[in-house]
C-alpha cells in the first residue's frame, strides 16, 4: 500500500535555495581561485621576466641610459656600442650645463656631483662633458658582469646580426646624435618635423690655448642694440621694440657665443636678416655684400665678447679673430627638429627601438645649455623598461610604445613654449 508523501513548499524552497546558494559560492570560489592563480602566475612571470638593452652612442645621454638601464631589476644585460676609445671620450673639451631639472633626477642615480671637476651657479651645474663622461664609465665598470661597453666598436648593419642573436626580449636605445645613423640602420623612421622658434640667432667659437679647459659659469646679457652706423644702417634706439641678448659660455680655453633676438618689427634686425637671393649670378655686387655682412658679424662677435668677457680672460684681438674665430655668417632662424618616430616594436625579434637625446630633438642654435633638452627623454626610462617587460599582449605593447611616443611630444611642446625663454633670454 502506497502512503502518499507530504512535501512543505516551504521546505522544498529551502531546499532549492541552498543548492542555489552552493552553486553561486562554488562559481565565486572557482573564479576567485583562477583569478588567484592568474595573479600569481602573472606575479611570477614579472618576478622572473629579463630584458637585454643595447646602447649606441657613449656620449652623456648614452651613458647616463646605461646608466638607469643598471640601476633597472628588470635588465639582466646591457650592451653598449662607442666607435670612440675611452681616452678620446673623456678628453672632450666642450662644457655641459645641467639646470636644476636634471641635476635633481641625475641624484636619484646617486651622481655624486661633489666627486666632479666643475662650478655651480644659479643652482646650474656646469662641467666638462669628458669630465662627465669619465666619472660615468667609471661608476659602470662596478657593473662589469651586468654591463658590456665595447667602446672602439662602431655600430653597423653587421651589428644588427649579433644583437638579434640575444635571446629574449630587447630594447636599442640610439643616442649617437643628430647626425648618427644607428636608428635609421635598425629601421626607426629617419623623418624630422621643423618647428620655428620664432626667433633669430648666430653663434661663433674661439679655441684659446693659453687659457686651461676651466669650466665657468655662462654671461648672458640681455636687450642690447648694435650700432651699425659706420656700415650704413642707421637705427634708432627709441623706435627699436627688442634688443638682443648676448650669452658667452663654455670652458676658458673653448669659448663660445651666441647672439638672439625674438621675431619682432625691428629695423635693425631686418638690416641684419638682409637674405641674398642665390637665383642672382654672382656678381661683384653680391660679393660685396656678402663681404660686408661677414665684417658685421665678425665685428659683432668681437666686440661683444671683450665687453662681456670674464676678468680673467684676455682679450681678442682682429688678428686673432682672423685666425681662430668661426662664426655664423648672418642671422638665420632658429628651429628645433623633431624626430617624428621615436619608437618601434619589431615582432620578429622582439626588439624595442626608441631615440633618445639629439637623435631624437635637437636645435640648430647652441645655446650652452643643449644637453638638458637631451637627457629630458631619460627620466622615464626606467619605467618605460618595466612597461615593455611586462608587456606580453599587444594591447600592453601598443600601450608603453603609446606612452614614450606621447613623451617625446611633450617634451617638444614643453620646449617650443618655453625653451628659448629658459636657455637663452632669461637672465643668468
Amino acid at each position: 500500500m502506497n502512503v502518499p508523501v507530504k512535501c512543505d513548499p516551504r521546505e522544498v524552497l529551502f531546499v532549492h535555495s541552498s543548492l542555489a546558494i552552493y552553486h553561486i559560492l562554488c562559481s565565486v570560489l572557482m573564479v576567485a581561485i583562477f583569478i588567484a592563480t592568474k595573479r600569481l602566475v602573472e606575479s611570477f612571470r614579472r618576478s622572473y621576466s629579463k630584458l637585454t638593452v643595447v646602447v649606441i652612442g657613449g656620449g652623456p645621454v648614452g651613458l647616463t641610459a646605461v646608466l638607469v638601464a643598471a640601476l633597472s631589476k628588470k635588465v639582466s644585460n646591457i650592451i653598449l656600442f662607442e666607435e670612440m676609445f675611452r681616452n678620446n671620450l673623456c678628453n672632450k673639451p666642450s662644457q655641459i650645463a645641467f639646470n636644476p631639472k636634471t641635476v635633481k633626477f641625475l641624484r636619484t642615480l646617486d651622481i655624486d656631483f661633489d666627486n666632479l671637476e666643475g662650478c655651480w651657479s644659479n643652482d646650474y651645474f656646469y662641467t666638462r662633458s669628458g669630465v662627465y663622461t669619465d666619472y660615468l664609465l667609471c661608476v659602470l665598470y662596478k657593473f662589469n658582469k651586468k654591463v658590456d661597453l665595447k667602446l672602439g666598436t662602431k655600430f653597423t648593419r653587421d651589428t644588427i646580426k649579433e644583437v638579434d642573436k640575444v635571446v629574449g626580449r630587447k630594447l636599442v636605445i640610439a643616442c649617437d646624435g643628430s647626425n648618427g645613423n644607428g636608428a635609421r640602420i635598425m629601421g626607426l623612421n629617419d623623418e624630422f618635423l621643423q618647428h620655428s622658434l620664432n626667433a633669430y640667432g648666430a653663434v661663433a667659437g674661439v679655441d684659446r690655448l693659453v687659457h686651461g679647459a676651466v669650466p665657468v659659469p655662462e654671461t648672458s646679457v640681455q636687450n642690447i642694440l648694435f650700432d651699425l652706423g659706420a656700415y650704413g644702417i642707421l637705427v634708432d634706439e627709441r623706435q627699436e621694440p627688442q634688443g638682443f641678448t648676448v650669452k658667452l659660455f663654455g670652458n676658458l680655453r673653448h669659448r663660445y657665443m651666441n647672439i638672439a633676438i625674438p621675431k619682432c618689427e625691428s629695423t635693425l634686425l631686418k638690416s641684419m636678416r638682409l637674405v641674398l637671393d642665390r637665383s642672382i649670378p654672382h656678381t661683384d655686387v653680391v660679393s660685396n655684400l656678402e663681404l660686408l655682412f661677414t665684417i658685421i658679424m665678425r665685428n659683432i662677435f668681437i666686440k661683444c665678447f671683450n665687453t662681456y668677457k670674464s676678468e680673467v680672460e684676455s682679450s681678442i684681438s682682429e688678428s686673432t679673430a682672423l685666425k681662430t674665430l668661426k662664426f655664423s655668417p648672418r642671422l638665420f632662424e632658429i628651429k628645433l627638429s623633431q624626430r617624428l618616430e621615436t619608437v618601434v616594436y619589431f615582432k620578429e625579434t622582439d626588439t624595442f627601438l626608441i631615440a633618445e637625446g639629439e637623435a631624437a630633438r635637437c636645435t640648430n642654435f647652441h645655446t650652452g645649455k643643449d644637453i638638458n633638452l637631451a637627457m629630458d627623454g631619460l627620466p622615464i626610462l626606467n619605467r618605460f623598461i618595466t612597461m615593455i617587460t611586462w608587456a606580453s599582449s599587444e594591447h600592453s605593447i601598443m600601450e608603453a610604445m603609446l606612452f614614450k611616443s606621447r613623451s617625446a611630444e611633450r617634451i617638444c611642446k614643453s620646449f617650443l613654449k618655453n625653451g628659448l625663454r629658459d636657455t637663452v633670454f632669461s637672465p643668468s
